[in-house]
């Protein structure tokens, strides 16, 4: 072979190893910056990680639910899509602007299933308001994860009863911590004066750990909680329970709202917790994340771990939980003229 031919097969190699390097380099650096593993870009959901923001602190019923069906979750994605890599849960607490920052991360991630979220039906108080950033329905809605009843709460040295709480605000005034002002505890604390005619005073906090705190330090005498957020508390004897949200209860000295003839507020005022994705979520991720969740949440393992910390579970998937949601949505427009006097 002469000294040109073989120059011209080396030129040859040289530019084909180019060609082949610069492909796969980019590929390499695609794969990095999306967090999906090469050879699963295109064909395998899940791929990679999957963000799950939730617009709370962390250690709140949100944060808790979330972590714990987590591995559930990862577990069978995994096992709906063969030859998938992906699936892993990254948690991504976002409670700035009460956690409007974590709802506008929901609103522009892309809808290919690597982002999910929670949601309540708090926010829905802001359209209410005249403050209407998001339109929540447009949202992909995955599942009714729980719904919690609510609680007043007092501290271990606070009212005996419930009888001794109402007979102290009518001489003077009680103070009562309901969290980030017009988000879902301070509403509920709002309706709950409303309808069953008290007058505590209502002290807006940063959030359900600052409520607990208040009343744990006497700066409050009372609280409006979910149940899921105190149970340690309870057992510990730190705080009791004097009026229960639901028509039965098993707190010691506790009421409930039946007993005392408004059975309506044990669903009304409930916190009712959602998974979600952002809008126009792609039909395949759609179908294998609900598919996921229905095997993870019946799970025995992660049932198990409900029942013990007391998350009372919906399992209500898909277009049946977007109903779920709008149901909500106009109880609060029914409450509106209330809502726009108190928030005002």
């Amino acid at each position: 072979m002469d000294k040109k031919t073989d120059r011209g097969q080396n030129n040859t190699s040289r530019r084909d190893f180019l060609k082949i390097s610069g492909l796969s380099v980019g590929a390499m650096t695609l794969g990095s910056l999306s967090g999906i593993e090469l050879g699963f870009a295109k064909d395998v959901y899940p791929a990679g990680r999957i963000t799950y923001i939730l617009p709370h602190k962390a250690g709140g019923g949100h944060d808790i639910y979330a972590r714990a069906i987590s591995p559930y979750l990862t577990k069978y994605l995994r096992e709906a899509s063969s030859g998938a890599k992906g699936g892993d849960l990254v948690m991504r607490n976002e409670p700035a602007a009460a956690g409007r920052k974590g709802y506008s991360l929901l609103f522009n991630a892309k809808p290919d299933g690597y982002t999910i979220g929670a949601i309540d039906t708090a926010p829905v108080t802001d359209n209410i308001m005249g403050k209407q950033e998001f339109d929540f329905t447009t949202l992909t809605f995955l599942l009714l994860a729980v719904s919690t009843s609510k609680m007043i709460v007092t501290s271990k040295k606070g009212f005996n009863s419930w009888n001794d709480a109402v007979n102290a605000q009518k001489k003077e005034p009680v103070k009562m911590a309901v969290g980030s002002y017009g988000r879902a505890n301070h509403v509920s604390a709002i309706v709950m004066n409303e309808r069953m005619g008290t007058k505590f005073k209502l002290i807006p906090l940063p959030g359900t750990a600052e409520s607990i705190n208040a009343v744990m330090r006497g700066d409050t005498q009372l609280t409006i909680v979910s149940e899921d957020t105190v149970g340690p508390l309870l057992e510990a004897g730190e705080l009791k329970v004097l009026l229960q949200f639901d028509n039965k209860t098993e707190y010691p000295g506790a009421v409930n709202v039946k007993e005392l003839g408004f059975p309506d507020l044990a669903n009304s005022i409930s916190s009712h917790r959602f998974i979600i994705a952002p809008p126009g979520l792609a039909a395949e991720p759609k179908r294998i994340l609900i598919a996921a969740l229905k095997k993870a949440t019946t799970d025995k393992d992660f049932v198990a771990w409900a029942n013990k910390f007391q998350f009372p579970l919906r399992n209500i998937f898909g277009d049946d939980a977007r109903k779920m949601f709008l149901q909500f949505i106009k109880y609060y427009d029914d409450l509106a003229p209330l809502l726009k006097k108190q928030l005002a």
